[in-house]
């Protein structure tokens, strides 16, 4: 009863806040940046704090780095011009959209990010749904972890060596020429979940703690190559995994993890920076933290990563006046995908997978994803009602994550929900596309390790 009340009251503040913020919207209230930037802090901060104070969902947790990774990531480069931050704007958003086009852009944004909440309340609170992995008791962890690691390496190693060979010849334009098949992405992202079995497996806290720190190195090394997002959102949910799941968070720890983010900004900085020039390496990156040739490190992330925006914008502009709405076709694509090739073979779809695809180049112009973008170009303002789903799964997620359990099926289910949430903070600015294959490939591998490990302990039974 107690919960059901406090749900209510949480309801309650976000539909009111939803309602101004409509009405905002409703009446063209034309917003300076600096305007935009208080209200998308104030909005996600209000939030955060509504969902601490009723529903006692931490600061730091899977549904909030996912709001804070979208506001960033969204709304950095409107932060960066709208409290005159300095550092490089390597994708300046004021290019792909004009007044109008921002101010609805912004308004989707902020609109979508209050309904995600509403989304996380829908779902917080609930049981987790452990018994769905029952049969997997007695189960050895590190095994999955051997042979998905395994099985993800090569392929893993073969788009990491290219990417950063291609950044030392080519720059930051010589990774993104590269191309790998998705079917090759799919199996390479085995080698990452098979990390997170690892971490839940080793039960040596100096081992735990040596794997931790050699797969950060190994993630930020890969970093200076220019293609960060699939590497950052790894290192968030591992990091968090580690801090806030596997370990008690004391002070010294709390002081190595805001160490490592002020370094980590300084690293995104100095590749923002370099990633015009002829040659990305390691080397660069070091030599421009050291000399201090970075203005400021906030000013340089944010604008960075901001350009997620672009996206959102290209959506709101073009659709429908250019390309049609797609009615939920890009997500019938991404189950497609499934399959190899099959998407390829239905034009309807294979246009989808990638909606800015269907317009001309040089509007598209070094175009990444967004799922808001994706939202939008599917159902125009109704897609603001996505973020629910989306809200409610991220909910789901972090109660699978921080579940208590001392049996190997409950550890099971906590890897699965921290592969899941790797590829959700992902698709923050990526396609649905992006890690549906990837996804279920991963689960049917998981599927396979079960049938392997069952079979040998029938084996060690009838033994």
């Amino acid at each position: 009863m107690q919960i059901q009340k406090t749900k209510t009251l949480t309801w309650m503040a976000l539909f009111l806040q939803f309602i101004l913020l409509l009405t905002l919207g409703t009446f063209n209230v034309q917003l300076d940046y600096t305007s935009m930037s208080v209200m998308a802090i104030a909005c996600t901060v209000i939030d955060v704090a509504l969902l601490k104070i009723l529903c006692e969902l931490p600061v730091i947790s899977i549904p909030n780095i996912f709001a804070y990774f979208s506001l960033m990531f969204h709304c950095g480069q409107l932060i960066k011009e709208g409290f005159n931050i300095a550092g490089t704007v390597p994708l300046p958003f004021e290019y792909y959209g004009d007044s109008d086009t921002i101010q609805k852009s912004f308004a989707f944004f902020v609109l979508s990010q209050t309904v995600y909440y509403a989304g996380v309340v829908m779902f917080h609170g609930q049981k987790g749904q452990k018994q769905k992995w029952k049969s997997f008791d007695a189960v050895d962890i590190l095994t999955y972890a051997k042979v998905l690691i395994a099985v993800g390496i090569i392929p893993h190693l073969y788009i990491d060596i290219l990417s950063l060979l291609g950044a030392m010849s080519g720059g930051y334009e010589g990774v993104y020429s590269l191309y790998f098949p998705q079917a090759i992405q799919s199996i390479a992202f085995f080698f990452d979940a098979g990390l997170f079995f690892l971490l839940f497996g080793l039960r040596r806290k100096a081992t735990q703690r040596m794997w931790f720190l050699l797969i950060i190195v190994y993630k930020c090394v890969m970093m200076s190559t220019g293609a960060r997002q699939e590497k950052v959102a790894f290192l968030l949910v591992w990091i968090y995994i580690y801090f806030f799941v596997l370990n008690k968070i004391t002070l010294g720890k709390l002081f190595f993890l805001a160490a490592a983010c002020v370094v980590g900004f300084m690293f995104i900085s100095a590749i923002g920076t370099i990633r015009s020039s002829d040659t990305v390496s390691l080397g660069q990156t070091l030599m421009l933290i050291q000399s201090g040739t970075m203005t400021n490190i906030l000013g340089g992330a944010l604008g960075e990563f901001g350009s997620t925006f672009d996206t959102l914008e290209v959506a709101v502009k073009y659709t429908p006046s250019q390309i049609d709405y797609g009615y939920g076709r890009s997500y019938l694509a991404g189950a497609c995908s499934v399959i190899p090739l099959l998407v390829n073979r239905i034009p309807f779809l294979s246009e989808t997978v990638m909606f800015v695809s269907q317009l001309p180049r040089n509007i598209t112009f070094a175009l990444g994803g967004s799922f808001l973008g994706e939202l939008y170009y599917n159902f125009s303002w109704f897609g603001v009602l996505g973020s629910a789903i989306v809200g409610s799964f991220m909910s789901r997620l972090h109660t699978g994550i921080t579940i208590k359990s001392d049996s190997e099926s409950g550890i099971i289910y906590q890897v699965w929900c921290s592969i899941l949430a790797t590829a959700m903070i992902l698709f923050v600015r990526g396609y649905f596309t992006d890690m549906v294959q990837k996804l279920i490939w991963t689960y049917w591998m998981i599927c396979l390790v079960r049938v392997y490990v069952l079979q040998k302990s029938n084996r060690k039974v009838s033994t």
